[in-house]
């Protein structure tokens, strides 16, 4: 309401201020009219905005923007009882110290298992000695074969000649012929 008459007041004052820069002097009767009008269209807006609230009213929508309020603030309110509810029977029934003591547990037996897989081939040198030296005796025999294998490869692609690819590709068939016979023994 104080827009509309800071509105009307604007006009008030636009409407003398025109009358006094016009050719006649002042006119009182201009401006007393001047004030006329603006009280009629204050009086008209009054009525618009009492026949608004009136009908606002009558409808029932400033009662159901109430009610849905309330009924969302009550729905925030359950929720956030229920949410409290459920941490403090959780906090009570004494799962989350279970969980966290079992994944305690499980890191100590993961760590133990990595402890027992690390002794395993500790034991089998131990129990099987002449199968570990053959092992190693035949680990050895691949890497040597395969490092002549690799330099041969090398030297051959180098020169870049059909005939040095076809060697090197066949040399590299009887490096991983030899790896296999000795992986399977």
């Amino acid at each position: 309401m104080c827009l509309l008459y800071d509105d009307y007041l604007v006009y008030i004052l636009t409407t003398t201020k025109a009358a006094a820069n016009s050719p006649e002097e002042f006119n009182p009767e201009k401006a007393a009219e001047a004030v006329k009008e603006v009280a009629k269209k204050i009086k008209d807006t009054s009525k618009a905005v009492r026949d608004t609230v009136s009908t606002f009213t009558a409808s029932g929508a400033i009662t159901e923007m109430a009610e849905a309020s309330r009924d969302a603030a009550v729905a925030a309110r359950d929720t956030t009882r229920n949410i409290t509810d459920t941490t403090r029977e959780m906090q009570k029934s004494g799962v989350i110290a279970e969980t966290a003591k079992a994944m305690d547990e499980t890191i100590g037996e993961a760590s133990k298992a990595a402890d027992e897989a690390i002794k395993m081939p500790k034991q089998v040198e131990k129990s099987a000695p002449e199968t570990t030296k053959a092992a190693k005796k035949g680990a050895k025999a691949i890497a040597k074969t395969s490092k002549k294998v690799q330099n041969q490869a090398r030297k051959a692609v180098k020169k870049e000649s059909t005939k040095a690819k076809k060697y090197a590709h066949r040399k590299m068939k009887q490096a991983k012929s030899a790896s296999k016979r000795w992986g399977s023994r």
